[in-house]
């Protein structure tokens, strides 16, 4: 179970000239490495590899590799370093453009390829046989009665050490370690089956969330970590936690060093200012007593609190607040999933789609359950002019009926009775999915404005189709990644 909320964790506040030096120093505070790691330890350490960039949107390389020297010297067997990447995009295909694995082989670390990637591109290897493969590299947990796969490598692991790269989340506010913790597991066994209720209250308790959170706390008890590092020396601010058109480097020169993960989130968390009250995840982590939010109940040795509080800017709080040319946003009632899928599509299209927005004029973004109406109406016809996306299954189900659905043409005889045509509107784009997958709502997009129309958001979605290579998005099918 871990430390109880009652029991003294120990944790580092820890500022310095760069963030290795950080690091070092806190682990030195906290009794050095050998507290930690043993003679002969097999180290597993999980770091952030979201996607195919550098520092912020993974961890920093000089972290992980003031670490992996750390237990080196220290005398660890082996050591291995992973993460299972963004939904869908094979780690294989990250390491091959950051050159990962030879990178860390020469620091004397393994990259552990999670999802076996490294096996899909050599010849020979049926589906039956990757089967057979996954089945040896993992094994299955049960957690609420339900069936996940983790890798046998982290559960074998003598030690783990949890180094997080902390940035503003838009559904948590802040990526703490514990987040970390749930990438340990597939994308598709991190998905959140939603179960529609017969009063269909589920939205307004934002359900989504409560078992997001359930599932998060599930999977960190699996493996809790033995050393936790969140590292905000640097920090992604505005929009995150990957890099966007708002998004904001932040330097604090404080990295935060203990061995409980509750404990060091609840001091990243004074750090920035934010309240602990208000994270759910955090208060539900200390009602299962998985660690303390109590600083009383927390040794923090180095430096003071008070004295290194820093204001971050949060990620959009309303998805209206995403100011974007030429797209106006109409939310209804809707959950933190399709919040966070739209959340990111809105700021890719913010990002890829500058000069297609200048000519691609009045759109309108419509989401949850009975979003509001467009802005753009012709007042004689009352048709609604430019583009309508229906973001997801409760906007689509929910506007089946609506005047915008229509384009409605009337014709005037003199001395006769009008004539009313109508016709479906071919302007209104539906983006299925409860929420829908970010990769296919922009291969969607390029397909419904054109080539032509939205040329710099079809060059994204090339470079983007490049790490999903078909054969390997079929192999990751077959073998059940997602």
């Amino acid at each position: 179970m871990g430390p109880s909320s009652a029991e003294k964790t120990t944790v580092a506040i820890v500022k310095g000239n760069s963030p290795e030096e950080a690091i070092l120093e806190g682990i030195e505070k906290l009794g050095g490495i050998s507290r930690f790691i043993n003679k002969r330890d097999k180290v597993f350490i999980k770091f952030n590899l979201r996607l195919p960039n550098g520092f912020p949107t993974n961890t920093n390389f000089d972290v992980l590799k003031a670490v992996i020297n750390s237990c080196k010297a220290r005398g660890a067997e082996k050591i291995y370093i992973g993460s299972f990447p963004y939904e869908g995009i094979p780690t294989q295909s990250i390491s091959d453009l950051l050159e990962l694995s030879s990178y860390f082989e020469a620091l004397g670390a393994e990259l552990a390829f999670l999802d076996n990637s490294n096996y899909f591109k050599k010849r020979g290897i049926k589906a039956e046989q990757l089967r057979l493969l996954k089945n040896a590299s993992m094994r299955k947990v049960q957690i609420n009665n339900e069936d996940v796969m983790v890798p046998r490598v982290i559960l074998d692991s003598d030690k783990l050490i949890s180094i997080n790269q902390v940035s503003v989340d838009p559904i948590f506010k802040c990526h703490l370690s514990i987040l970390n913790s749930y990438s340990i597991i597939s994308n598709k066994d991190q998905k959140i089956r939603k179960i529609i209720t017969e009063d269909k209250k589920d939205i307004d308790l934002n359900q989504y969330k409560q078992d997001l959170i359930s599932k998060i706390l599930d999977v960190y008890n699996i493996k809790k970590p033995d050393l936790v590092i969140n590292d905000l020396f640097y920090l992604l601010e505005g929009a995150g936690p990957f890099i966007y058109k708002d998004s904001k480097l932040k330097k604090t020169g404080l990295v935060i060093i203990g061995d409980n993960a509750v404990s060091v989130d609840s001091i990243t968390v004074q750090l920035l200012n934010l309240e602990i009250l208000k994270n759910d995840l955090l208060e539900r982590a200390q009602e299962r007593e998985f660690g303390t939010t109590d600083i009383s109940n927390i040794n923090i040795i180095g430096e003071n609190i008070e004295n290194n509080k820093t204001d971050v800017e949060l990620c959009a709080a309303k998805l209206e607040d995403i100011n974007i040319k030429n797209i106006s946003i109409k939310p209804g009632k809707l959950c933190s999933g399709c919040y966070n899928q739209a959340y990111h599509l809105l700021n890719l299209m913010k990002t890829n789609m500058v000069k297609d927005l200048k000519y691609i004029l009045k759109n309108s973004f419509l989401i949850g359950e009975n979003p509001l109406d467009p802005d753009f109406v012709d007042s004689k016809t009352e048709n609604v002019l430019g583009n309508i996306l229906l973001f997801g299954d409760c906007a689509i189900n929910s506007t089946i009926d609506r005047r915008f659905r229509k384009i409605v043409n009337t014709k005037s005889k003199k001395g006769k009775p009008d004539v009313v045509k109508e016709k479906p509107n071919k302007n209104v784009l539906e983006i299925h999915g409860c929420p829908p997958d970010l990769f296919d709502c922009i291969k969607i997009l390029v397909k419904f404005y054109g080539k032509d129309e939205a040329p710099t958001l079809n060059l994204f979605y090339q470079t983007v189709k490049s790490f999903f290579h078909r054969k390997i998005k079929d192999k990751l099918e077959k073998w059940e990644v997602f």
